[in-house]
């Protein structure tokens, strides 16, 4: 399966091998990929080099990679070749969705608030750590679907940001 990341402002074309190999741009990759929390987490050895990988948001989707926040896109080749030619759309909307199982512990922000991209809008805990979840971009809270002291699943929508 071939796959266009990018990564902040690097794009790169991913090819992943039935035989397990990694193709970058073309060029053979020795890798080694380990998930380590089921759809969210991986420990990855890129030709000899250890990174952790962690799904922050999924829509947009952000990673957290070595510590570092990065803002990333990944379409593998069959919507690669469905939107050949076709403009890109925006729904004008974001989702912030739980990056694990866990509590909402609290809720910052109501409907029709105005908010800053990096802004907290509510705090998770999960496996014992409270992980601030953040805005991936500016907007106007338009729903919030979950309340403070409500369980709450991987990827369930928890709050909807109207782009301006």
């Amino acid at each position: 399966m071939r796959y266009e990341v990018t990564l902040e402002d690097r794009r790169v074309r991913v090819e992943l091998g039935e035989d397990g190999r990694f193709t970058v741009d073309d060029r053979v990759v020795g890798a080694d990929v380990r998930e380590t929390v089921r759809g969210r987490q991986w420990s990855i050895t890129l030709e000899g080099s250890s990174h952790e990988i962690t799904v922050v948001t999924h829509d947009p989707l952000r990673l957290d990679l070595d510590g570092h926040d990065v803002r990333a896109t990944v379409v593998d080749e069959r919507a690669l070749r469905a939107n050949r030619g076709a403009v890109g759309l925006r729904t004008g909307r974001v989702e912030l969705r739980a990056p694990m199982p866990g509590l909402l512990k609290a809720v910052h922000v109501k409907e029709g608030d105005r908010v800053d991209a990096d802004a907290p809008l509510a705090t998770l805990e999960a496996m014992k750590m409270e992980n601030e979840l953040l805005a991936p971009s500016a907007g106007r809270i338009a729903k919030v679907r979950a309340t403070a002291g409500a369980k709450v699943e991987a990827g369930v929508v928890l709050i909807v940001i109207a782009i301006d």
